[in-house]
């Protein structure tokens, strides 16, 4: 079981090491090839591949250390002890700051502030990791019970394993946010990292609890280190273009999300509850998508966007809804009108187009709908 955990270290290593070779073995590439007509292939930057690497690498010490601690084999080696805490706080920050990048997000003056904590927690450990050999391996062998960084290092790692809680969880949210938003065809693309985000989060539940109430566990957490590292290089090899197709479909809906970013969605959508019901505007058989947002005082793409991320609608289908039951209360208490006086006063041009309409949302044709009403 032992040897699992060095395997998944080795692996981690070599993944960071092809990453390396992979983005600065090669000349630099635009990241796309705007001129070409062709579709565009995303080619991550250098400081994505950089990025990565650090993170894989980082991975595999963590899983070093577990490796050697869990297997008694520390003692061996006690120049190594404790080493992984800084590098521990390394791993959210670098996951967070490559999916920012990936996705395409700006970059701030405050991505550096994500390293803060890897950097007090490397100057808090200082003086222990400059201890000597025989220093540490006292330590190791708890022969000073007293020693202060008894519960240093505990607390330390303790914080760092929660903190690295914190970025999946909040990545996982956006990414199920995108999805929800992102129409059938492209939501596949999201599916794989969705898993892989829970994946983590699970296994690092597992740590915490570890950590804090249950020790044994920690054979069990750093197994499944190991099987997540092993699904990232199988799902690689597997399908080479996930993150092409991943890095599309988020930058897509990172920008629909932008376009209607600073906004008061939820009065903005009460303010065209409003119209629709009060004013009636659905009444007018040639309301536009323009039309409407001058009411709102939007452009176009972000009333669409606010349709269709907060009521999973485009805009004929929103009109369409209003219309219906228009004619549907027209149906009920207006006998004396005809069905086609009906589907014009509630702002249909099309006879065909109405029926079909009705017939999908209520069951029934319109003439058969009235029938029923009077039964």
């Amino acid at each position: 079981m032992y040897t699992f955990l060095a395997f998944g270290a080795g692996l981690a290593f070599l993944l960071g090491l092809a990453d390396l070779l992979s983005f600065y073995g090669k000349k630099p590439k635009k990241e796309r090839d705007v001129s070409s007509n062709s579709e565009a292939k995303s080619v991550p930057s250098k400081r994505e591949g950089l990025t990565i690497s650090i993170l894989f690498f980082s991975v595999s010490l963590v899983q070093m250390h577990l490796y050697l601690e869990l297997s008694e084999q520390l003692r061996e080696f006690p120049w190594f002890a404790e080493i992984h805490i800084p590098v521990l706080f390394l791993i959210g920050p670098l996951t967070y700051l490559y999916f920012q990048r990936l996705t395409g997000a700006k970059e701030t003056k405050l991505s550096g502030f994500h390293f803060l904590p890897a950097v007090i927690a490397f100057l808090i450990l200082l003086p222990f990791l400059l201890r000597s050999s025989e220093s540490k391996l006292r330590f190791l062998k708890n022969e000073d019970p007293s020693d202060v960084y008894s519960w240093v290092l505990l607390a330390l790692l303790v914080f760092a394993t929660i903190l690295n809680l914190v970025y999946p969880s909040a990545l996982l949210q956006r990414v199920w946010r995108w999805r929800s938003n992102t129409d059938e065809e492209n939501r596949k693309s999201f599916s794989p990292i969705l898993w892989l985000f829970s994946g983590t989060l699970f296994v690092i539940v597992l740590f915490v609890i570890a950590q804090i109430f249950f020790m044994p566990l920690f054979l069990v957490a750093a197994s499944g280190l190991t099987l997540l590292v092993s699904v990232i290089f199988l799902i690689g090899a597997y399908d080479p273009g996930l993150m092409d197709s991943f890095q599309k479909s988020s930058r897509e809906a990172r920008y629909k999300e932008s376009r209607i970013a600073g906004l008061d969605v939820e009065a903005l959508l009460l303010r065209l509850d409003d119209l629709m019901r009060e004013k009636k505007l659905y009444l007018d058989e040639d309301l536009t998508l323009g039309n409407l947002s001058k009411e709102l005082e939007l452009s176009t793409h972000q009333l669409s966007e606010i349709l269709n991320s907060r009521l999973q609608k485009g805009f004929r289908e929103y009109l369409a809804d209003f219309r219906l039951e228009e004619a549907a209360r027209i149906l009920r208490e207006e006998p004396q009108r005809s069905v086609l006086s009906a589907a014009y006063g509630a702002g249909f041009k099309s006879k065909s187009a109405f029926h079909k309409l009705f017939q999908e949302k209520y069951g029934a044709s319109p003439t058969s709908f009235r029938s029923s009403q009077k039964n």
